[in-house]
């Protein structure tokens, strides 16, 4: 393996898009979803923070051709959560990143659920507890924007192996948050909060993951419960699955998952 290269993941947030497979040259980074077709970039990096010079294209080949097999560990332990506005804690992810040269001071705080159109994602268990079957991305959004207003205050945690996190710079935020040590359970495991006061709010943020349950597997520090939980969800989504899995590290029901693939392989011919 070549002694430059890094090998980890990162989330693509806000909205969220799943994970990507990077190696890590410095200067220069591959990045691919699916561990197969890889882009090139040219990444500025700060003088003396890293090796910035001209990755020769060589070292870049050698360096993907003797990558190891994916997935890799997620790298990203730099953490950008909007705050709650009752107690200052971490209500949604907006951001993530793994080197402290690239966490900077953000210029707003605003959490997007999907890109626009919201995806055509429904709630069917809002929709039961409100008979609303309509603009349900636009209700989560609000929903969690609604929490951290009116002033949305954002701060980067620098997470640690055990889960908890170090409070860092952000905006809005005061000096007595920066420095700050919050436990694991402090942090939402997942992209938000997920205990609202009302049951219909609760459907709409657990759907919302359920949603997202394929890609969400690729995420490696879930507790059992939860991935157990989100691989039911994702098998309701075989095609979902079936682009995701080059990235998921861990499965507890392999046989619930065999049979998602085989019926997304089989809807992803007829289109």
């Amino acid at each position: 393996m070549n002694r430059r290269a890094e090998y980890y993941a990162i989330r693509r947030l806000n909205p969220y898009q799943g994970v990507l497979q990077v190696v890590d040259l410095g200067g220069v980074r591959m990045y691919s979803s699916d561990g197969r077709r890889w882009q090139v970039r040219r990444v500025e990096v700060p003088a003396g923070v890293r090796p910035a010079a001209e990755i020769p294209g060589a070292e870049a080949r050698a360096a993907l051709e003797r990558r190891p097999p994916v997935p890799y560990p997620l790298g990203d332990r730099l953490e950008l959560w909007l705050l709650d506005r009752r107690d200052d804690r971490p209500l949604a992810l907006l951001a993530s990143r793994r080197w402290r040269w690239e966490a900077g001071v953000p210029d707003a705080a605003a959490w997007r659920p999907f890109a626009a159109g919201g995806a055509g994602f429904v709630s069917e268990g809002y929709a039961r507890r409100t008979g609303l079957r309509r603009g349900h991305a636009e209700r989560l959004a609000r929903l969690v924007e609604y929490a951290a207003r009116p002033h949305p205050r954002a701060q980067w945690f620098e997470r640690r192996a055990d889960g908890s996190g170090v409070g860092l710079h952000g905006l809005r935020v005061g000096p007595g948050l920066e420095g700050r040590l919050l436990p694991a359970a402090a942090f939402p495991e997942l992209l938000v909060r997920e205990d609202w006061p009302d049951e219909a709010e609760r459907a709409l943020v657990a759907d919302f993951h359920a949603w997202h349950a394929a890609h969400l597997l690729a995420h490696d520090m879930l507790r059992p419960a939860t991935r157990a939980r989100l691989e039911r969800a994702a098998a309701a989504r075989p095609v979902a699955l079936l682009e995701a899995w080059p990235a998921i590290p861990t499965v507890l029901d392999r046989e619930r998952l065999r049979v998602a693939l085989v019926q997304g392989r089989l809807m992803r011919a007829a289109r």
